[in-house]
């Protein structure tokens, strides 16, 4: 029987991402020279008070091109993705740069949604344009040319294409994803590098037929704590005029705004403990960590980057919340961010967009439930 990883995260394209330096560096956008940090100051401490950007649930419905052309306020025009002008991200065994697949687990730098060592995928970084060219210095998108290209019985993983846009300032944000083994790209039969140009929306036809929106899948239920996460895979792959840079921006700040264009029902909402260590640099997407620590990895081997373990009782603190659930915790609550004009908000039972991929103890449905589950039961502190 041939099994989908993760069918029901299609849109999560950083979904083999996880959290684990994403407040390591601030995010320069593309000049190296500025550094954007945000600030909790602006927090309200009241309930929800229905504050939110003048959005819609169109744009997830519509068409690739009409979605772009609805986001292109916020957010300019789509790139073109030429996978060969990206970055590749390196995989490396014992240290030495290896082309191919070597298993899952079996490289330095595996994802860490299921251990994959896959070489040959790519970033790529572009800072935001207008129609007619003009910089957007605050806008930043990200492309990622995955190849997996492996089709087993029991590994159905395909090679795709993903972009991410987002607006520093108001928190404005796009997903798009290709198809399946898209006609646009293939694989190098010497270097297994994905390589091939998807079309741009110049060509409103053919950018249809290549992408996808949204549609009924909440990208958020991976993305939660902000649009772009981290793993040793994909922070391998650096800027070329910056090298310290990973290529995929990350986000220094605990409130950075941040909502989806034409999609105002998706489930915002992460956990919140007011003084809680762990959320000192970010927010925390609990179900993304549960996602990861199912496959075996624990946030305290890790965090925070220069001092693995020292804030373990931060973790169980949110952990025991994740669990339990803010209204049967003490000192817990759900918070959305800031979203355009609007402050992060706490919010309560009279939040009308809850999401089941947001409940605690909710284990996502894949072959690896049981151990995830038996792995969160089992862990202490």
């Amino acid at each position: 029987m041939k099994i989908r990883l993760f069918n029901s995260a299609r849109f999560c394209f950083l979904a083999s991402l996880t959290i684990v330096s994403s407040f390591a560096l601030p995010i320069k956008a593309l000049d190296p020279q500025i550094e954007i940090e945000s600030s909790v100051e602006q927090r309200t401490t009241v309930q929800w008070n229905a504050c939110m950007p003048d959005n819609n649930n169109y744009g997830i419905k519509s068409t690739p091109i009409e979605y772009a052309q609805m986001i292109e306020p916020e957010l300019g025009v789509i790139p073109v993705v030429d996978c060969g002008a990206g970055v590749e991200i390196p995989i490396y065994i014992d240290g030495q740069k290896t082309i191919g697949n070597p298993g899952l687990h079996n490289c330095d730098n595996p994802s860490l949604q299921i251990g994959d060592c896959m070489s040959g995928s790519s970033l790529q970084r572009y800072q935001g344009k207008t129609a007619e060219g003009k910089s957007l210095p605050h806008v930043v998108w990200v492309s990622f040319c995955r190849h997996d290209g492996r089709d087993t019985e029991s590994f159905d993983m395909p090679n795709s294409v993903q972009l991410i846009g987002y607006n520093l300032l108001t928190g404005a944000t796009a997903f798009f994803e290709s198809g399946d083994n898209s006609p646009w790209t293939y694989a190098d039969p010497v270097t297994n590098r994905l390589l091939g140009t998807l079309p741009g929306t110049e060509n409103p036809d053919a950018f249809n037929a290549a992408y996808t929106a949204p549609q009924d899948t909440q990208c958020v239920q991976c993305h939660q704590s902000d649009p772009f996460i981290h793993n040793p895979f994909i922070d391998a792959a650096k800027l070329p005029f910056s090298p310290t840079q990973t290529v995929v921006p990350m986000l220094t700040g605990q409130d950075f705004p941040y909502f989806q264009i034409g999609g105002s029902e998706w489930d915002m909402r992460t956990i919140h403990i007011e003084g809680n260590t762990c959320l000192n640099c970010h927010r925390i997407g609990m179900k993304t960590v549960e996602e990861f620590m199912g496959d075996g990895w624990h946030p305290n081997d890790y965090m925070p980057p220069h001092a693995p373990g020292s804030q373990a009782e931060g973790f169980a603190e949110l952990l025991a919340c994740w669990n339990n659930g803010p209204e049967n915790t003490a000192g817990c609550e759900w918070l959305i961010p800031a979203a355009g004009q609007c402050q992060s908000q706490i919010v309560g039972e009279e939040y009308p967009f809850k999401a089941n991929f947001n409940q605690p103890n909710l284990i996502e449905q894949t072959d690896r439930r049981d151990e995830r589950r038996q792995l969160l039961e089992q862990i202490t502190f």
